[in-house]
Protein backbone atom coordinates (compact mmCIF):
# COMPACT_ATOMS: atom_id res chain seq x y z
CA UNK A 1 0.00 0.00 0.00
CA UNK A 2 3.04 2.41 0.71
CA UNK A 3 4.86 1.58 -2.79
CA UNK A 4 1.65 3.06 -4.58
CA UNK A 5 0.78 5.61 -2.26
CA UNK A 6 4.59 6.65 -3.09
CA UNK A 7 4.02 6.27 -6.70
CA UNK A 8 0.35 8.75 -6.08
CA UNK A 9 3.35 11.61 -4.60
CA UNK A 10 5.91 11.11 -7.12
CA UNK A 11 3.43 12.02 -9.87
CA UNK A 12 2.26 15.09 -7.71
CA UNK A 13 5.56 15.93 -7.48
CA UNK A 14 6.59 16.15 -10.89
CA UNK A 15 3.22 17.28 -12.02
CA UNK A 16 3.74 20.50 -9.06
CA UNK A 17 6.80 20.58 -7.27
CA UNK A 18 9.50 19.57 -9.60
CA UNK A 19 10.08 23.26 -11.55
CA UNK A 20 13.90 24.19 -9.97
CA UNK A 21 17.27 24.40 -11.22
CA UNK A 22 17.29 20.71 -11.82
CA UNK A 23 13.99 20.36 -13.96
CA UNK A 24 15.48 23.25 -16.25
CA UNK A 25 18.46 21.99 -16.81
CA UNK A 26 17.05 18.56 -17.71
CA UNK A 27 14.76 20.55 -20.59
CA UNK A 28 17.78 22.48 -21.91
CA UNK A 29 20.35 19.24 -22.14
CA UNK A 30 16.98 17.25 -23.78
CA UNK A 31 16.78 19.78 -26.33
CA UNK A 32 19.95 20.76 -27.37
CA UNK A 33 21.06 17.25 -27.47
CA UNK A 34 18.46 14.65 -27.29
CA UNK A 35 17.10 12.06 -25.81
CA UNK A 36 19.82 9.73 -25.72
CA UNK A 37 22.73 12.30 -24.28
CA UNK A 38 20.16 13.99 -21.65
CA UNK A 39 18.78 10.30 -20.38
CA UNK A 40 21.74 10.64 -17.85
CA UNK A 41 20.81 13.68 -16.50
CA UNK A 42 17.97 12.47 -14.88
CA UNK A 43 19.31 9.63 -13.52
CA UNK A 44 21.90 11.57 -12.10
CA UNK A 45 19.16 13.58 -10.53
CA UNK A 46 18.03 10.33 -9.40
CA UNK A 47 20.91 9.56 -7.47
CA UNK A 48 20.95 12.50 -5.47
CA UNK A 49 17.40 12.14 -4.66
CA UNK A 50 17.79 8.41 -3.23
CA UNK A 51 20.81 9.93 -1.21
CA UNK A 52 19.10 13.13 0.61
CA UNK A 53 16.42 11.01 1.36
CA UNK A 54 18.36 7.88 2.74
CA UNK A 55 20.54 10.29 4.56
CA UNK A 56 17.38 11.94 5.76
CA UNK A 57 16.01 8.81 7.00
CA UNK A 58 19.09 7.26 8.72
CA UNK A 59 21.82 9.68 9.83
CA UNK A 60 19.85 13.28 9.52
CA UNK A 61 17.22 11.73 11.00
CA UNK A 62 17.56 13.55 14.60
CA UNK A 63 19.35 17.03 12.63
CA UNK A 64 17.20 20.35 12.76
CA UNK A 65 17.11 20.25 8.83
CA UNK A 66 15.33 23.51 8.52
CA UNK A 67 17.90 25.76 10.57
CA UNK A 68 21.40 23.67 8.81
CA UNK A 69 19.90 24.55 5.24
CA UNK A 70 19.55 28.60 5.87
CA UNK A 71 22.87 28.52 7.58
CA UNK A 72 25.39 30.54 5.46
CA UNK A 73 28.03 28.30 4.63
CA UNK A 74 25.48 25.94 3.40
CA UNK A 75 23.75 28.90 1.57
CA UNK A 76 27.16 30.06 -0.41
CA UNK A 77 27.87 26.49 -1.15
CA UNK A 78 24.64 25.33 -3.05
CA UNK A 79 24.53 29.42 -4.49
CA UNK A 80 27.70 29.15 -5.62
CA UNK A 81 26.91 25.76 -7.40
CA UNK A 82 24.03 27.32 -9.09
CA UNK A 83 26.28 30.76 -10.36
CA UNK A 84 28.87 27.75 -11.73
CA UNK A 85 25.92 26.68 -13.75
CA UNK A 86 24.36 29.89 -14.87
CA UNK A 87 28.41 30.93 -15.85
CA UNK A 88 28.36 27.72 -17.61
CA UNK A 89 24.68 28.01 -19.64
CA UNK A 90 25.64 31.91 -20.72
CA UNK A 91 29.43 31.10 -21.92
CA UNK A 92 28.07 27.83 -23.46
CA UNK A 93 27.38 28.60 -27.60
CA UNK A 94 25.47 26.43 -30.07
CA UNK A 95 26.77 26.27 -33.63
CA UNK A 96 25.35 24.18 -36.08
CA UNK A 97 27.56 22.38 -38.62
CA UNK A 98 26.03 24.23 -41.45
CA UNK A 99 24.38 27.31 -41.46
CA UNK A 100 23.25 29.07 -37.55
CA UNK A 101 20.00 29.74 -39.21
CA UNK A 102 18.99 26.83 -39.99
CA UNK A 103 17.69 23.87 -37.78
CA UNK A 104 20.10 22.26 -35.68
CA UNK A 105 22.16 18.95 -37.16
CA UNK A 106 24.36 18.04 -34.39
CA UNK A 107 27.80 16.03 -34.94
CA UNK A 108 28.10 12.53 -32.87
CA UNK A 109 31.48 14.77 -31.41
CA UNK A 110 29.18 17.94 -30.21
CA UNK A 111 27.34 16.05 -27.57
CA UNK A 112 28.91 15.63 -23.69
CA UNK A 113 30.21 12.55 -22.63
CA UNK A 114 27.00 10.60 -20.53
CA UNK A 115 29.05 10.57 -17.37
CA UNK A 116 29.47 14.37 -17.47
CA UNK A 117 25.89 14.40 -17.94
CA UNK A 118 24.94 12.23 -15.31
CA UNK A 119 27.80 14.32 -12.68
CA UNK A 120 25.76 17.77 -13.88
CA UNK A 121 22.21 16.10 -12.39
CA UNK A 122 23.54 15.01 -9.68
CA UNK A 123 25.53 18.26 -8.80
CA UNK A 124 23.16 20.42 -9.53
CA UNK A 125 20.50 19.15 -7.64
CA UNK A 126 22.27 17.54 -4.57
CA UNK A 127 24.17 20.73 -3.48
CA UNK A 128 20.92 22.91 -3.86
CA UNK A 129 19.68 24.04 -0.20
CA UNK A 130 16.02 24.06 -1.72
CA UNK A 131 15.92 20.81 -2.98
CA UNK A 132 16.98 19.59 1.02
CA UNK A 133 14.27 21.81 2.16
CA UNK A 134 11.72 20.11 -0.09
CA UNK A 135 12.35 16.66 0.92
CA UNK A 136 12.39 17.61 4.64
CA UNK A 137 9.02 18.69 4.31
CA UNK A 138 8.13 15.56 2.38
CA UNK A 139 9.85 13.22 4.36
CA UNK A 140 8.28 14.82 7.77
CA UNK A 141 4.97 14.57 6.04
CA UNK A 142 5.19 11.03 5.38
CA UNK A 143 6.64 10.47 9.18
CA UNK A 144 3.79 11.94 10.82
CA UNK A 145 3.91 11.71 14.34
CA UNK A 146 6.39 8.80 14.47
CA UNK A 147 3.72 6.11 13.83
CA UNK A 148 5.12 4.97 10.43
CA UNK A 149 8.11 2.14 10.61
CA UNK A 150 11.17 2.74 9.14
CA UNK A 151 10.35 -0.22 6.15
CA UNK A 152 6.74 1.45 5.46
CA UNK A 153 8.72 4.82 5.24
CA UNK A 154 11.48 2.87 2.46
CA UNK A 155 8.03 1.47 0.67
CA UNK A 156 7.14 4.65 0.35
CA UNK A 157 9.84 6.75 -0.64
CA UNK A 158 10.79 4.17 -3.75
CA UNK A 159 7.28 4.47 -4.96
CA UNK A 160 7.92 8.47 -5.11
CA UNK A 161 11.58 7.61 -6.36
CA UNK A 162 10.85 5.44 -9.17
CA UNK A 163 7.88 7.41 -10.20
CA UNK A 164 9.82 10.89 -10.48
CA UNK A 165 12.71 9.51 -12.84
CA UNK A 166 10.19 7.64 -15.21
CA UNK A 167 8.81 11.09 -15.32
CA UNK A 168 11.94 12.82 -15.47
CA UNK A 169 12.90 10.54 -18.16
CA UNK A 170 9.92 10.97 -20.21
CA UNK A 171 10.20 14.57 -19.96
CA UNK A 172 13.49 13.78 -21.69
CA UNK A 173 11.94 12.23 -24.32
CA UNK A 174 9.54 15.05 -25.06
CA UNK A 175 11.66 18.11 -25.02
CA UNK A 176 14.14 16.10 -27.08
CA UNK A 177 11.34 16.10 -29.65
CA UNK A 178 11.54 19.77 -29.80
CA UNK A 179 15.17 19.65 -31.20
CA UNK A 180 13.97 19.14 -34.94
CA UNK A 181 12.42 22.62 -34.96
CA UNK A 182 15.02 24.62 -33.17
CA UNK A 183 18.34 26.70 -34.78
CA UNK A 184 21.59 27.72 -33.10
CA UNK A 185 20.08 31.11 -32.51
CA UNK A 186 17.13 29.70 -30.63
CA UNK A 187 19.14 27.30 -28.43
CA UNK A 188 21.57 30.11 -27.38
CA UNK A 189 19.16 32.56 -26.26
CA UNK A 190 17.79 29.55 -24.24
CA UNK A 191 20.95 29.08 -22.49
CA UNK A 192 20.80 32.60 -21.71
CA UNK A 193 17.87 32.35 -20.28
CA UNK A 194 18.24 28.74 -18.23
CA UNK A 195 21.24 30.97 -16.92
CA UNK A 196 18.96 33.86 -15.90
CA UNK A 197 16.94 31.16 -14.11
CA UNK A 198 19.31 29.89 -12.07
CA UNK A 199 20.82 32.95 -11.03
CA UNK A 200 17.42 33.94 -9.95
CA UNK A 201 17.05 30.46 -7.95
CA UNK A 202 21.11 31.48 -6.36
CA UNK A 203 19.15 34.55 -5.75
CA UNK A 204 16.58 33.19 -3.57
CA UNK A 205 17.96 30.80 -1.53
CA UNK A 206 20.45 34.02 -0.25
CA UNK A 207 17.15 36.39 0.07
CA UNK A 208 15.15 33.44 2.38
CA UNK A 209 18.35 32.74 4.30
CA UNK A 210 18.69 36.61 5.38
CA UNK A 211 14.39 36.83 5.47
CA UNK A 212 15.18 33.70 8.12
CA UNK A 213 17.45 35.36 10.64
Amino acid sequence: MEFFLGIGMGIMISLIYSFGPAFFSLLQTSVHYGFKVARPFAFGVNLSDIITVSLLLTVLSGVDMVSLMHNLYVVIMGGSVLVLFAIYFFLHKTHDAEDSGSVMKFRAGDAPKWYSVYLRGFAINFFNPIIWLYWVSIVAMASGAGGVSTNHLYLFFAGVLLTTVSLDVLKCKLASMLQRFLTARVLNIMNKIIGCILLAFAAYLVFSMLLSK
